[in-house]
């Protein structure tokens, strides 16, 4: 569990994969079909098609693009001048979006529903001999397993206190709708290191179709002859980036599901 003071400061490590230099080289070896062209299409203008609209994309669509992990809120930022104003705190600026805030009221974890026995599946709402009985094959066992999994997770939700928020994601502050004065836990969806999805084949195809969209419209503004009165096909490339995007798009929204129940206490 991360642990900040509400002023936005966290520390994320550092967990391996490629720089932007280097994603940058591979891009324009894929442009350049391995430097047999020459290099037309700028390095800034690849990296601020990472930077401007892959990244952004990825980290609100791309359920790997994310993490769920939980931050600990310290009471001391309820009692700051700040929020005592305006009812914000400032978050790390890697969190994407935030699911529930949880008021810890006490040392013991049985609120927080934590392995909490009598909302468990097997212990309270239900068991495996009363499931056998209706489940004849192992697809169907897993097929209920996954319902129970997701309602037991729903039950353990009303166990715990949760507080009404409201969270900005382009200012990094979470609007706290409720009167608090213990420590909060916070269940968020942080942002995983730019470094790791460079290293992913559908972020890579994302930004190579970019590039070749941007490539076409710019050979295309004007008749463009490579030595040896060779012609670049700019709307190609642009139909091809077009294609591309498309392409990764579809196939990432496909990987998108949804949940079961959706219970909360307020």
């Amino acid at each position: 569990m991360a642990d900040f003071n509400g002023y936005g400061d966290t520390y994320v490590p550092y967990q391996g994969g490629f720089t932007i230099e280097e994603f940058i080289d591979q891009i324009q070896t894929e442009l350049t079909i391995s430097c047999s062209l020459p290099k037309t299409l700028p390095d800034e203008a690849i990296r601020v098609i990472i930077e401007r609209r892959a990244l952004p994309w990825f980290y609100r669509n791309y359920q790997y693009a994310v993490q769920k992990l939980y931050f600990l809120i310290r009471k001391e930022a309820f009692f700051s001048e700040e929020f005592t104003k305006y009812n914000y705190v400032n978050v790390p600026c890697e969190i994407q979006s935030v699911t529930y805030l949880y008021e810890v009221r006490d040392a013991s974890l049985f609120q927080l529903g934590i392995n909490t026995p009598n909302l468990s599946v097997n212990l309270g709402v239900t068991n495996q001999p009363y499931l056998s009985s209706y489940v004849t094959t192992i697809g169907e066992l897993g097929v209920y397993k996954t319902i129970l999994d997701s309602m037991s997770d729903m039950l353990n939700q009303l166990n715990k206190y949760t507080l009404k928020h409201h969270f900005n994601q382009l200012n990094h502050r979470i609007h706290i709708l409720t009167a608090v004065k213990n420590n909060v836990i916070m269940e968020a969806y942080a942002n995983i290191p730019q470094e790791n999805l460079f290293r992913d084949d559908l972020f890579f195809r994302y930004v190579a179709g970019w590039a070749k969209k941007q490539m076409g419209n710019m050979v295309g503004r004007y008749d463009f002859t490579l030595p040896g009165s060779v012609k670049i096909m700019g709307a190609d490339l642009v139909s091809q980036g077009d294609a591309e995007i498309a392409a990764v798009e579809e196939e990432v929204k496909g990987q998108s599901n949804s949940g079961w129940f959706i219970m909360v206490k307020k």
